[in-house]
Protein backbone atom coordinates (compact mmCIF):
# COMPACT_ATOMS: atom_id res chain seq x y z
CA UNK A 1 0.00 0.00 0.00
CA UNK A 2 1.55 3.32 -0.62
CA UNK A 3 0.00 6.95 0.38
CA UNK A 4 1.20 10.53 0.05
CA UNK A 5 -0.14 13.07 2.32
CA UNK A 6 0.73 17.27 3.20
CA UNK A 7 2.05 17.46 7.11
CA UNK A 8 2.72 20.79 8.42
CA UNK A 9 6.24 21.03 9.73
CA UNK A 10 6.01 23.64 12.41
CA UNK A 11 9.86 24.40 12.70
CA UNK A 12 9.67 25.57 8.82
CA UNK A 13 6.10 26.80 9.03
CA UNK A 14 5.42 24.97 5.50
CA UNK A 15 3.44 21.70 4.66
CA UNK A 16 5.71 18.92 2.61
CA UNK A 17 4.39 15.61 1.39
CA UNK A 18 4.95 12.68 2.77
CA UNK A 19 5.34 9.26 1.00
CA UNK A 20 4.63 5.86 2.80
CA UNK A 21 4.96 2.42 1.89
CA UNK A 22 3.19 0.11 3.94
CA UNK A 23 2.87 -3.87 3.35
CA UNK A 24 -0.43 -5.48 2.61
CA UNK A 25 -0.19 -8.08 5.82
CA UNK A 26 -2.14 -7.57 9.21
CA UNK A 27 0.94 -6.50 11.06
CA UNK A 28 2.97 -4.51 13.36
CA UNK A 29 6.58 -3.12 11.26
CA UNK A 30 9.71 -1.74 11.89
CA UNK A 31 9.88 1.72 10.17
CA UNK A 32 12.52 3.33 8.01
CA UNK A 33 12.33 6.98 7.72
CA UNK A 34 13.74 8.59 4.77
CA UNK A 35 14.96 11.72 3.32
CA UNK A 36 14.02 12.90 -0.32
CA UNK A 37 10.48 10.75 -0.37
CA UNK A 38 9.67 11.91 -3.89
CA UNK A 39 12.66 9.60 -5.29
CA UNK A 40 11.80 6.52 -3.00
CA UNK A 41 9.10 5.30 -4.94
CA UNK A 42 7.76 5.88 -7.94
CA UNK A 43 9.86 7.04 -11.34
CA UNK A 44 7.53 9.61 -12.17
CA UNK A 45 7.84 11.61 -8.84
CA UNK A 46 11.99 11.54 -9.08
CA UNK A 47 13.57 14.32 -9.72
CA UNK A 48 15.83 12.99 -12.27
CA UNK A 49 12.89 10.54 -13.42
CA UNK A 50 14.40 7.63 -11.90
CA UNK A 51 13.58 6.37 -8.08
CA UNK A 52 14.87 4.10 -5.87
CA UNK A 53 11.38 1.75 -6.63
CA UNK A 54 11.75 0.88 -2.76
CA UNK A 55 8.47 -0.59 -2.73
CA UNK A 56 8.76 -3.20 -5.67
CA UNK A 57 12.16 -3.76 -4.29
CA UNK A 58 10.87 -5.15 -0.56
CA UNK A 59 8.30 -7.01 -1.81
CA UNK A 60 10.72 -9.02 -4.20
CA UNK A 61 12.96 -9.66 -1.18
CA UNK A 62 9.93 -10.63 1.34
CA UNK A 63 10.97 -7.84 3.72
CA UNK A 64 8.32 -6.35 5.45
CA UNK A 65 8.70 -2.43 6.72
CA UNK A 66 6.80 0.49 6.57
CA UNK A 67 8.91 3.26 5.08
CA UNK A 68 8.21 7.11 4.99
CA UNK A 69 9.63 10.10 2.86
CA UNK A 70 9.90 13.76 3.96
CA UNK A 71 10.09 15.17 0.65
CA UNK A 72 12.53 17.77 1.13
CA UNK A 73 11.69 21.80 -0.31
CA UNK A 74 11.88 22.43 -3.93
CA UNK A 75 12.33 26.12 -3.59
CA UNK A 76 15.62 27.43 -4.90
CA UNK A 77 18.64 25.13 -3.16
CA UNK A 78 16.50 25.14 0.04
CA UNK A 79 17.50 21.60 0.34
CA UNK A 80 20.68 21.72 1.29
CA UNK A 81 19.79 23.99 3.74
CA UNK A 82 17.23 22.13 5.12
CA UNK A 83 19.93 18.96 5.03
CA UNK A 84 22.84 20.80 6.47
CA UNK A 85 22.81 20.00 10.08
CA UNK A 86 25.80 22.53 9.91
CA UNK A 87 26.16 25.68 7.97
CA UNK A 88 28.70 25.36 5.00
CA UNK A 89 29.50 26.56 1.68
CA UNK A 90 29.38 24.21 -1.22
CA UNK A 91 31.64 24.80 -4.04
CA UNK A 92 30.49 22.81 -6.64
CA UNK A 93 27.68 25.50 -6.69
CA UNK A 94 29.29 28.99 -5.35
CA UNK A 95 26.74 29.07 -2.69
CA UNK A 96 26.59 29.12 1.54
CA UNK A 97 24.27 27.35 3.46
CA UNK A 98 22.26 28.07 6.65
CA UNK A 99 22.31 24.59 8.11
CA UNK A 100 18.75 23.61 9.66
CA UNK A 101 19.11 20.08 9.97
CA UNK A 102 18.09 20.18 13.61
CA UNK A 103 14.83 22.03 12.69
CA UNK A 104 14.79 19.26 10.08
CA UNK A 105 15.38 16.49 13.18
CA UNK A 106 12.81 18.44 15.69
CA UNK A 107 10.22 17.59 12.93
CA UNK A 108 10.84 14.19 12.59
CA UNK A 109 11.16 13.42 16.10
CA UNK A 110 8.58 15.15 17.21
CA UNK A 111 6.08 15.67 14.69
CA UNK A 112 6.59 12.74 11.79
CA UNK A 113 7.17 9.71 14.32
CA UNK A 114 4.15 10.74 16.80
CA UNK A 115 1.83 11.10 13.67
CA UNK A 116 3.43 7.88 11.66
CA UNK A 117 3.02 5.45 15.36
CA UNK A 118 -0.73 7.36 15.83
CA UNK A 119 -1.86 6.36 12.28
CA UNK A 120 -0.05 3.36 11.08
CA UNK A 121 0.60 -0.41 12.71
CA UNK A 122 4.22 0.62 14.19
CA UNK A 123 7.05 -1.10 15.95
CA UNK A 124 7.34 1.90 17.62
CA UNK A 125 10.28 1.21 19.79
CA UNK A 126 13.92 2.35 19.06
CA UNK A 127 15.42 -1.03 18.05
CA UNK A 128 12.59 -0.84 15.19
CA UNK A 129 13.19 2.63 14.40
CA UNK A 130 15.67 3.27 11.49
CA UNK A 131 16.57 6.70 9.32
CA UNK A 132 18.09 6.93 6.25
CA UNK A 133 19.22 9.02 3.07
CA UNK A 134 21.52 9.56 0.48
CA UNK A 135 23.80 12.34 -0.42
CA UNK A 136 22.76 15.08 1.58
CA UNK A 137 19.85 12.94 2.93
CA UNK A 138 22.77 10.62 3.85
CA UNK A 139 24.48 13.44 5.72
CA UNK A 140 21.47 13.92 7.30
CA UNK A 141 20.86 9.90 8.12
CA UNK A 142 24.53 9.94 9.87
CA UNK A 143 23.68 13.41 12.37
CA UNK A 144 20.42 11.94 13.57
CA UNK A 145 22.27 8.41 14.36
CA UNK A 146 24.66 10.31 16.28
CA UNK A 147 22.76 13.20 17.89
CA UNK A 148 19.28 11.19 17.74
CA UNK A 149 20.43 7.66 18.93
CA UNK A 150 17.77 7.58 21.96
CA UNK A 151 15.18 7.78 18.70
CA UNK A 152 17.02 5.52 15.84
CA UNK A 153 18.98 2.33 16.37
CA UNK A 154 20.05 2.60 12.88
CA UNK A 155 21.39 5.16 10.31
CA UNK A 156 21.78 3.98 6.82
CA UNK A 157 24.31 6.66 4.99
CA UNK A 158 24.33 6.18 1.09
CA UNK A 159 27.01 8.17 -0.52
CA UNK A 160 26.71 10.95 1.99
CA UNK A 161 27.87 14.66 1.56
CA UNK A 162 30.49 14.55 3.98
CA UNK A 163 32.72 16.74 2.84
CA UNK A 164 31.77 20.42 3.79
CA UNK A 165 30.80 19.85 7.37
CA UNK A 166 34.13 16.48 7.45
CA UNK A 167 35.64 18.68 10.54
CA UNK A 168 32.36 19.73 12.71
CA UNK A 169 30.82 16.02 12.31
CA UNK A 170 34.08 14.86 13.30
CA UNK A 171 34.16 16.69 16.16
CA UNK A 172 30.39 16.67 17.23
CA UNK A 173 30.57 12.86 16.70
CA UNK A 174 33.99 12.76 19.37
CA UNK A 175 31.75 14.93 22.06
CA UNK A 176 28.40 13.38 21.61
CA UNK A 177 27.05 10.49 23.61
CA UNK A 178 25.93 8.21 21.26
CA UNK A 179 24.05 4.76 22.18
CA UNK A 180 26.11 2.23 22.18
CA UNK A 181 23.58 -0.13 20.21
CA UNK A 182 23.73 2.19 17.49
CA UNK A 183 24.23 0.70 13.93
CA UNK A 184 25.84 2.54 10.92
CA UNK A 185 25.49 1.46 6.73
CA UNK A 186 28.37 3.82 4.94
CA UNK A 187 28.12 2.99 0.94
CA UNK A 188 30.09 5.04 -1.68
CA UNK A 189 30.81 4.05 -5.26
CA UNK A 190 34.17 4.42 -7.07
CA UNK A 191 32.57 6.33 -10.28
CA UNK A 192 31.49 9.08 -7.97
CA UNK A 193 32.43 12.37 -9.33
CA UNK A 194 33.07 15.82 -8.25
CA UNK A 195 31.73 16.96 -5.00
CA UNK A 196 30.92 13.45 -4.42
CA UNK A 197 34.23 12.34 -5.49
CA UNK A 198 35.41 8.51 -4.07
CA UNK A 199 38.92 9.86 -3.00
CA UNK A 200 37.64 12.01 -0.40
CA UNK A 201 34.02 10.60 0.31
CA UNK A 202 36.78 7.95 1.43
CA UNK A 203 38.65 9.51 3.88
CA UNK A 204 35.64 11.12 5.07
CA UNK A 205 33.68 7.65 5.63
CA UNK A 206 36.82 5.95 7.33
CA UNK A 207 37.23 8.75 9.52
CA UNK A 208 34.11 9.17 10.97
CA UNK A 209 34.09 5.23 10.61
CA UNK A 210 37.16 4.46 12.91
CA UNK A 211 35.83 6.92 15.39
CA UNK A 212 32.74 5.06 16.00
CA UNK A 213 33.78 1.84 15.96
CA UNK A 214 36.41 2.59 18.66
CA UNK A 215 33.30 3.37 20.50
CA UNK A 216 32.02 0.35 19.94
CA UNK A 217 29.74 0.97 17.61
CA UNK A 218 28.67 -1.64 14.65
CA UNK A 219 29.89 -0.50 10.97
CA UNK A 220 28.76 -1.95 7.86
CA UNK A 221 30.55 -0.54 4.53
CA UNK A 222 29.45 -0.91 0.80
CA UNK A 223 32.24 0.29 -1.73
CA UNK A 224 30.66 -0.18 -5.47
CA UNK A 225 33.40 -0.48 -8.04
CA UNK A 226 30.94 0.47 -10.47
CA UNK A 227 28.56 3.11 -8.43
CA UNK A 228 28.02 6.33 -9.60
CA UNK A 229 26.17 9.07 -7.54
CA UNK A 230 22.18 8.01 -8.75
CA UNK A 231 18.82 6.46 -7.29
CA UNK A 232 19.55 3.32 -10.36
CA UNK A 233 23.08 2.33 -8.38
CA UNK A 234 21.21 3.34 -4.83
CA UNK A 235 18.19 0.78 -6.01
CA UNK A 236 21.36 -1.86 -6.51
CA UNK A 237 21.75 -1.40 -2.72
CA UNK A 238 18.55 -2.16 -1.38
CA UNK A 239 19.05 -6.11 -0.94
CA UNK A 240 22.34 -5.21 1.19
CA UNK A 241 20.95 -2.16 2.88
CA UNK A 242 17.70 -4.48 3.99
CA UNK A 243 20.61 -7.63 5.29
CA UNK A 244 21.94 -4.32 7.41
CA UNK A 245 18.60 -3.43 8.86
CA UNK A 246 17.54 -7.16 9.54
CA UNK A 247 20.53 -8.19 11.07
CA UNK A 248 20.40 -8.27 15.10
CA UNK A 249 24.24 -7.68 16.14
CA UNK A 250 22.90 -9.25 19.83
CA UNK A 251 22.52 -12.75 18.47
Amino acid sequence: MYQKFECFMPPFQDNRTIHVYMPDTNKRYPVLYMFDGHNLFFDQDATYGRSWRWGDNLERLHRECIVVGQECSHHNNDRLSEYGPYPFYAPGIDQSFDGWGDKTMEFFTQTLKPLIDKEYPTLPNRKNTWIGGSSCGGLMAYYAGMKYSAIYSKAVCVSPYFLPTINQLYRDTQNTKIRKSTDFYFSWGAKEMGAHGFVEETKDILDLATLLSQRGHRITFNVKPDGEHCERDWEAEIPAICEFLWTDPSK
